[in-house]
């Protein structure tokens, strides 16, 4: 793990933000001050586009350390904001120019979320782009910032790998996973995918890549069959033997299904006998696939049970 940034906890109660809760609206003007127009060069003054989450509170809830993501067309930049004494925001850390952060049209989203269980959310730093996101991962640990996000060579600086990256629970047990593409290039009408989605553990260094996937897809119990309908296509490399798992439900054993019907290109793979509340995963062989192929879903259970179904092939990919 990668820590940036260090600073000594002052002595006074520290309340960790909620998931995703971590905004207070009040504190937008003064992350917008805090804007990097040395780093980042916009059309108006005005248009300043920027996000924010609170990583940790202090007396009276009031934010005592925020992340927070500015952009323009062409670059971003992460700050770590601190309040000080007298009770201005400043900033302690800034991400280095050797990290290629996307600019965008559209702006920036944080969301935090507790990847490893330990009363302490991740923050995802979401750049949106026309197509795709690309998402960079930061922890705070009360006393400094590590990055955890995978990345690559880019010239002399380095991107993120995260394109579209979503937070699964697979195994139920141990720190969540994080699924992301590598390419959004969509090919035309009978042509293979270029790539397959790939799956990301949290390493002693951050995340790394455990395995990939050619699809992964959600149904949830409420939704009429008619509509639990996804697509995925066979991606360039792909070999047999192809696998469809089944997760069912959550790790405590709530939102689980109580049957489930699931249909990989009109022929069904799994019947209800092989689903059922008292099972957490179950894993099907599966024929050989087509370019495009197309899974359906028809569950029972009580409206917020869900199951996330993988489909894997057989080949090794370079990591």
């Amino acid at each position: 793990m990668r820590r940036l940034f260090a600073f000594a906890c002052l002595a006074w109660a520290v309340v960790l933000a909620a998931d995703g809760a971590g905004q207070a609206a009040d504190l937008q003007p003064a992350v917008d001050r805090l804007y990097p127009a040395d780093r980042l060069d916009l059309a108006t003054a005005a248009e300043r586009p920027s996000c924010y989450e609170v990583l940790e509170t202090g007396p009276a809830n009031g934010a005592r350390v925020l992340l927070a993501g500015y952009v323009d067309r062409s670059n971003g930049v992460v700050r770590l904001l601190r309040r000080d004494e007298a009770g201005s925001l400043q900033v302690v850390f800034d991400s280095p120019p050797t990290w290629r952060l996307p600019g965008t049209r559209t702006g920036c989203v944080i969301r935090l979320q507790d990847v490893d269980f330990d009363g302490r959310p991740e923050a995802f730093v979401y750049f949106e782009g026309v197509r795709a996101s690309v998402g960079w991962i930061f922890k705070w640990d009360g006393v400094g910032l590590s990055n955890l996000t995978p990345t690559r060579p880019d010239g002399d600086r380095e991107s993120s790998v995260l394109l579209d990256p979503a937070v699964y629970d697979l195994e139920h047990s141990g720190p969540l996973r994080v699924i992301a593409m590598r390419d959004i290039a969509v090919p035309p009408p009978g042509v293979p995918a270029p790539s397959p989605a790939f799956v990301y553990r949290l390493g002693p260094s951050g995340y790394e890549v455990e395995t990939s996937v050619l699809a992964v897809m959600g149904f949830r119990a409420d939704v009429d069959p008619r509509s639990n309908l996804r697509t995925f296509r066979l991606v360039t490399d792909s070999s047999p033997p192809y696998t469809l798992r089944i997760v069912n439900g959550d790790r405590d054993g709530r939102h689980r299904v109580t049957g489930a019907t699931i249909g990989l290109n009109n022929t069904d793979v799994v019947g209800p006998s092989q689903v059922h509340e008292g099972m957490q995963f179950a894993t099907v062989g599966l024929a050989p696939l087509l370019i495009q192929n197309h899974v359906t879903a028809a569950l029972t259970g009580p409206p917020d049970a869900y199951i996330v179904v993988l489909v894997q092939d057989s080949t090794r990919r370079v990591r």
